[in-house]
């Protein structure tokens, strides 16, 4: 088993690591650029590639949806009502306890742990992760809601694609099955390179708040996901999906998005800094409990 979750952590580590020695020597990469590209073009390809080269059901693929809904949900409540308790802003920390990192660590790991099965549950758990991120977080965040910011997602539009071809059973043409699987692949490596790059440039402006969000976002993880695999009565792989995704940290695109509409977006960063650095110190015990979770601990 030990042995097993080392094959698991090892690569993300490992990942990370070139992208944060990448930061540090200062080589000039254009993170924003790359985010950019990843957003509009990896991340739908591979979301379209994956869901719909790989069997899945429209039954599973809205199950699994709904228990990324539910997670947000029971998490946004937590995490508004400790925010309240506290006093520490709303609008500056709610996205930052709410929504994980689910595509920058959630996924490769839940390849890496579940294999091809793992990362079709993952994408459907993710790219509804991904659209509350860049639609209503980012409305909380500037204080402003846009419905055309939605239509214009590509993501949406990807997911619109796969319910065609999933419902209807159409093929999708090779060439097109191929170039979207070639694109799609440059997702999960650039974002662990890119998540290595900016916690290698970001900074901890004030251990208090970041410590509290880390821990906080960590707890309100376990237990947003313990719920809802409880009241969706969630089993088996799918379960140890949710309950790793749940958990993951701060997601760096709330440091973006606090950076661009707020002045504190400093003590964002190092909430993101130690939320990330903290969860991959829990990494092993995390991956241990998703496995029994998911019933595929091994005697």
């Amino acid at each position: 088993m030990y042995s097993e979750i080392f094959t698991v952590i090892a690569p993300i580590f490992i990942i990370t690591g070139v992208g944060f020695v990448l930061g540090r020597f200062n080589t000039g990469i254009d993170t924003r650029s790359i985010s950019t590209l990843v957003l509009l073009v990896a991340t739908p390809c591979l979301v379209f590639s994956t869901l719909t080269s790989l069997e899945i059901e429209l039954t599973t693929l809205g199950r699994m949806a709904l228990a990324a809904t539910c997670c947000i949900l029971v998490a946004g409540v937590f995490a508004f009502a400790l925010l309240r308790l506290v006093g520490l802003p709303i609008r500056t920390f709610l996205t930052s306890l709410a929504l994980p990192n689910s595509g920058n660590i959630g996924l490769p790991l839940v390849l890496l742990a579940f294999g091809g099965t793992g990362l079709v549950l993952g994408i459907s758990y993710f790219f509804v992760v991904a659209l509350f991120q860049y639609t209503v977080g980012a409305s909380i965040i500037s204080g402003q809601y846009k419905y055309a910011e939605v239509i214009r997602q590509p993501l949406v539009w990807s997911i619109v694609l796969v319910l065609v071809v999933v419902s209807t059973g159409v093929e999708v043409p090779v060439v097109i099955a191929r170039s979207t699987e070639i694109m799609g692949g440059l997702m999960i490596p650039a974002m662990l390179i890119m998540l290595g790059i900016s916690l290698a440039q970001l900074t901890v402006s004030d251990l208090g708040p970041a410590l509290f969000v880390a821990i906080s976002r960590l707890l309100i993880g376990v237990a947003a996901g313990f719920i809802v695999i409880f009241a969706l009565s969630l089993s088996g792989v799918e379960a140890g999906v949710v309950f790793l995704l749940a958990t993951m940290p701060t997601a760096i695109v709330n440091y973006v998005f606090v950076e661009r509409y707020q002045p504190d977006s400093q003590k964002v960063a190092g909430a993101v800094v130690v939320s990330t650095l903290f969860t991959f110190a829990l990494l092993p015990g995390l991956l241990l409990l998703t496995y029994f979770i998911a019933g595929s601990a091994q005697q």
